[in-house]
């Protein structure tokens, strides 16, 4: 019998780092073992991940979706994301990566849209597709990061900040997202009220479950922080608390062996037959029909 798989393994960044723990730009080839022995395993990144495949096919699973990616295309991976590569030939390009405290995107109001249009979304929709000029452009800009990154001359971390800013705003542009923050959009209070929620349901999820607990973290009642969640996000901040939970319990059931009763106590539930009944109610499946039908969705290359 094969071995039950139980985990999620966590991949941090030192693991690909070369020069810099806090900042890679490699060739794929020249990561080695370290990205190779990935392939075709469930994992998570402890960083910020962006792939430019530029060379050859695979098939890149985000939490439970899978999608073909194609030589010449981008692909963006959030801290915590799990993420499984499956090459169906040799594949080549190149990987940049880098801790949070390097840019600090969750924190910098300015960056927001950058951070939520290529990194967060509830489709996961960044897979950016480059056409000849646009490859000249991104591979400019690499070449860049990565003499930066071997000549270490002063002020090479402000120049790595500039270049992958750079980076980023030219990839949402190609994305055709408007990466400006309007103050009518984002008043300057509200989003970081905002994000410090995110932040707190990434860290506490699955211990606290109601709008009103996370309200009395951040010292403002439950329905104005409603409030702030529907304007900035379109939806409610008790939908952002179960879209988390049901999404992790979605990595669990795609990515591991685990059962429902087990999920349910890793995600905070006392009760396995409450945990089912919530899951059902929100995705309409049953946690063992959700596990059925996603893994037998995976297409296979195309030809």
């Amino acid at each position: 019998m094969a071995e039950k798989r139980g985990n999620i393994e966590i991949v941090t960044l030192p693991e690909y780092a070369q020069a810099d723990p806090g900042f890679v730009v490699s060739g794929l080839c020249e990561l080695g073992n370290s990205f190779f022995d990935q392939i075709g395993v469930p994992h998570r990144h402890d960083f910020y991940t962006i792939y430019w495949i530029k060379k050859g096919k695979l098939l890149q699973t985000i939490d439970t979706v899978t999608y073909e990616v194609k030589k010449n295309t981008l692909f963006f991976i959030a801290p915590g994301q799990v993420h499984n590569l499956q090459a169906s030939e040799k594949i080549d390009g190149y990987m940049i990566a880098f801790r949070d405290a390097f840019m600090c995107l969750k924190d910098q109001v300015q960056v927001s849209g950058i951070n939520s249009g290529l990194f967060f979304n509830n489709q996961f929709s960044s897979i950016i597709h480059l056409n000849d000029e646009q490859e000249k452009d991104i591979e400019a800009i690499v070449r860049l990061m990565m003499k930066e990154l071997t000549t270490r001359e002063p002020e090479y971390e402000t120049a790595l900040h500039g270049l992958l800013r750079y980076f980023l705003v030219l990839a949402s542009r190609i994305k055709g997202e408007n990466v400006a923050i309007t103050a009518d959009q984002h008043a300057a209070h509200n989003s970081s009220v905002f994000l410090k929620f995110k932040n707190l349901i990434e860290e506490k999820y699955t211990t606290l479950k109601t709008v009103s607990e996370y309200a009395e973290l951040l010292h403002i009642k439950p329905v104005l922080l409603n409030e702030i969640s529907k304007q900035l996000s379109g939806i409610t901040a008790g939908e952002h608390i179960r879209n988390r939970v049901i999404l992790e319990a979605q990595r669990y059931l795609y990515n591991t062996d685990l059962t429902a009763k087990e999920i349910a106590y890793k995600l905070g539930f006392d009760d396995p037959h409450y945990f089912s009944r919530f899951f059902k109610k929100y995705t309409n499946q049953s946690p063992s029909e959700f596990k059925d039908a996603s893994r037998s969705s995976v297409s296979p290359f195309s030809s």
